[in-house]
């Protein structure tokens, strides 16, 4: 089904109010600081960028066909790149500056599956849940070169990553292992 847009302002009655039938697996969604573009991780489609000015009428504006399967992404401040968790080709860092014609910046092959990615407050930093290698801490502050700062090896299968208001703290869901801190 892709992205729905669901209307909640009457939270016990909420409503469709769009829908993109995207080509691939819609995995995770995040959006544009103007809310006007949605981010969608479509699996083996890679990256969609998808217009949602009009909320009843998406569209597609372009899209970057990764070359694994796109599990998640995250969205720099400044919202001119994208970060993609791409599975077995660890971490796409993507080129959103032109909506239409999205570039690969860098790469970064993490040594498992990488599944979600957050960034530190100034940016500088991803964080990677990568599956069975656990938190990858990966230096992006030059994104055509990211660097692995950092490893921790979770005692179960790494499956999301949120940091703490003040950064100093990752939250990784590990799967049967539960919550690892």
């Amino acid at each position: 089904d892709g992205l729905d847009i669901i209307n909640i302002s009457d939270l016990a009655n909420p409503t469709l109010t769009g829908n993109y039938d995207t080509s691939g697996l819609a995995v995770r969604v995040t959006l544009s600081a103007d809310g006007k573009t949605a981010f969608v991780s479509d699996y083996s489609n890679g990256l969609d960028i998808i217009n949602i000015s009009d909320l009843a009428n998406p569209t597609l504006t372009g899209n970057f066909d990764t070359s694994d399967r796109a599990y998640d992404v995250i969205l720099s401040a400044d919202g001119k790149t994208a970060f993609v968790a791409d599975e077995d080709d660890g971490l796409d860092i993507i080129d959103v500056s032109d909506l239409a014609n999205p570039t690969l910046t860098g790469n970064y092959d993490t040594s498992n599956k990488a599944i979600s990615v957050t960034l530190s407050a100034d940016g500088k930093t991803a964080f990677v849940a990568d599956n069975t290698n656990g938190l990858d801490i990966i230096d992006v502050s030059n994104p055509a070169n990211p660097t692995l700062t950092g490893n921790y090896d979770t005692s179960g299968n790494a499956w999301g990553v949120t940091l703490s208001a003040d950064g100093k703290t990752a939250f990784v869901a590990d799967n049967f292992a539960g919550l690892q801190i």
